[in-house]
């Protein structure tokens, strides 16, 4: 599947989403304009308007952009040095969100993309984030065995409120995508697996306001009127002077944009996360600003410090909106900006081939350019309103200053009586006994799985290891029963049966229970290589030593034989000997399984255990 791979994202929390309406894989490319694409959107935000509103996005939010096909050749060509292949490209919908701290954001989008799924008939998305394919690895314990990360990569979709995962290559994504609308059964995933999605996001959207926690704050007024116009700019704020190191809190000292001569208590809604991290933020304001912080012991101390730093992240973002913005002036003042960046563009072409070494101001040379250059003034205006960013906070929380400003905005203090209730933030300690519970929830009993993983002895392991068929990636122990009834494993290790040939060896010499005279340290350091020097000393004890443990080893094999008929728990004993007198001492199951007890045994020769083995004879 090389013509559809979508470049792993290398940013840390941070998703991508690719949207694929039905009418960008039924119809040509090149007939799919940047006005089809905005209808859908448009339809994709009216269906999930009730869901959106009034949410607080942790870092970004929620923008939907048109990629067409034109739009995305200039992309590669800005972008890459390489040529472009044009059946790569397929005009979509992109969504990118940076969710920080706050995973919840994730996982809302998450929920939102099945509801649209759901909702459109041919609409199927794709989503990756930093991990790669993350829905993948939320299903984890109850995929199918052929799917790991290398025949998954850029298979897994989400069509119909369902997870797909492709299983067969395709040329290119066009023909992958119709054939997940046309065949959709070939693709589905399995009941374990969409139940396991869905538990995931099935939470949603309740679990929307409880997300919500809802603070007291003194803040400037100025403070608050930008709250009112735009809730959402409280994470900014937050995590803008959670973030921010002594150098760029030094804007705070003045405070020339929120002083803290005028301030009024009132109720600010935040998510939790976001309180937990002000809540936890040292910062406590420059004591020189004037900002009368009574002392910890007062009811209205967390009410006066959270209004600091509120106030203070708000003060670094219009600081940092000034800075943009003489940035941008001073960009603007620059001559041939256009034309610059033209250069640059054609600069790429050369170096990705596209004048095919031709002599510049040739004729054939001067026709490519003419191409090139048309092609870059029709669709720079799409280029640039498809990358582009929108506003940023700063920007945003400027203008909302600006506005005040002119409107000459007055707030007058409220009664605190008059004010709701704060919501309750004991949820901030956990202790052991409901951090055990949250565990139970999310993963079951972990305790009582893992005794009766422990439960099961070496001797069961390995029966139930032998009794396995395996193939070219080794044995894999598929379990039919439900995954309550299954024993938990890790994700990593793929049912796998682990074998520690240490433990293994201590486990058989118990059985066997061979006795060897002589003192504890006289066979240390000896080799297999060392039993046949020529030293005729070293020679004759170990001939003595090697009868012993025949004759041992002979009545304890006739102890054996005698209680077979009494005991079944021996059985695997006798057929790990078996296979060893089979082999001898060559390739085979038991040695590959055992392969450091075999190598010591092998001088013991069971086939015949009276007489000396070849390798010791003087």
């Amino acid at each position: 599947m090389a013509h559809t791979k979508i470049t792993k994202i290398k940013e840390d929390d941070f998703l991508e989403c690719f949207l694929y309406p039905k009418v960008c894989y039924t119809q040509p490319s090149e007939t799919i304009t940047e006005e089809i694409l905005l209808q859908e959107i448009s339809k994709f935000n009216e269906e999930i308007a009730s869901f959106v509103e009034g949410y607080i996005w942790h870092s970004d939010r929620l923008i939907l952009r048109p990629r067409t096909k034109q739009v995305l050749l200039l992309k590669k060509l800005m972008e890459n040095l390489s040529t472009v292949e044009e059946s790569d490209i397929l005009p979509h919908i992109y969504i990118s969100l940076h969710f920080d701290e706050d995973i919840s954001d994730e996982w809302f989008l998450v929920f939102l993309i099945f509801k649209l799924t759901q909702t459109f008939d041919g609409l199927i998305a794709k989503l990756i984030d930093s991990d790669g394919e993350f829905l993948l690895i939320e299903t984890a314990n109850v995929l199918p065995s052929w799917v790991n990360p290398e025949t998954c990569e850029n298979c897994v979709f989400v069509y119909n409120g369902e997870l797909h995962v492709v299983r067969e290559k395709y040329e290119t994504l066009f023909d992958l995508l119709n054939n997940i609308h046309q065949k959709s059964y070939l693709s589905k995933a399995s009941e374990k697996v969409q139940n396991t999605v869905k538990k995931r996001i099935g939470c949603y959207p309740n679990e929307i306001k409880k997300r919500h926690h809802k603070a007291r704050v003194f803040l400037p007024e100025k403070a608050v009127s930008i709250l009112q116009q735009e809730p959402r700019l409280v994470a900014s704020a937050i995590r803008t002077i959670c973030h921010s190191d002594p150098l760029e809190r030094k804007v705070c000292r003045a405070m020339r944009y929120f002083p803290p001569e005028q301030r009024i208590m009132v109720n600010v809604k935040m998510t939790k996360c976001l309180y937990a991290m002000a809540m936890h933020c040292r910062y406590t304001g420059d004591p020189r600003t004037g900002w009368n912080i009574p002392p910890t012991t007062c009811s209205k101390y967390n009410a006066h410090i959270l209004g600091v730093k509120i106030a203070c992240g708000l003060e670094m973002l219009v600081a940092r909106a000034h800075e943009e913005r003489r940035h941008i002036l001073n960009a603007s003042e620059k001559s041939n900006v256009s034309e610059y960046a033209l250069n640059a563009y054609l600069a790429r072409l050369e170096a990705s081939g596209y004048f095919k070494n031709l002599l510049k101001g040739s004729q054939e040379y001067q026709k490519l350019l003419n191409i090139a250059t048309d092609y870059y003034l029709q669709h720079f205006h799409s280029f640039n309103c498809a990358t582009n960013t929108i506003k940023s906070d700063a920007e945003e929380v400027l203008e909302a200053w600006d506005s005040i400003q002119s409107n000459d905005v007055e707030l007058h203090a409220q009664d605190e009586a008059a004010l709701s209730p704060p919501d309750n933030d004991s949820w901030l300690n956990i202790d052991p006994v409901l951090l055990e519970t949250l565990l139970s929830e999310q993963w079951g009993n972990v305790k009582n799985k893992k005794q009766r993983q422990e439960l099961l002895s070496l001797r069961e392991k390995v029966q139930s290891f032998l009794n396995h068929t395996s193939d070219i990636d080794g044995v894999q122990l598929l379990e039919e029963h439900s995954m309550e009834a299954d024993i938990m494993h890790d994700s990593e290790d793929n049912g796998k049966i682990e074998f520690d040939a240490d433990i293994f060896d201590c486990t058989l010499q118990g059985i066997l229970d061979l006795v060897v005279p002589g003192s504890e340290g006289e066979f240390e350091g000896s080799s297999e290589g060392s039993l046949g020097e020529d030293d005729e000393d070293k020679g004759g004890e170990m001939d003595k030593y090697m009868r012993l443990l025949n004759s041992e080893l002979q009545s304890e094999m006739m102890k054996d034989e005698r209680f077979e008929s009494n005991t079944n728990a021996d059985r695997i004993e006798e057929n790990l000997m078996k296979s060893i007198e089979e082999e001898a001492g060559g390739a085979g199951p038991a040695g590959n399984i055992i392969g450091g007890p075999v190598r010591r045994f092998m001088h013991l020769q069971l086939q015949s255990p009276t007489t000396v083995p070849p390798d010791l004879e003087s």
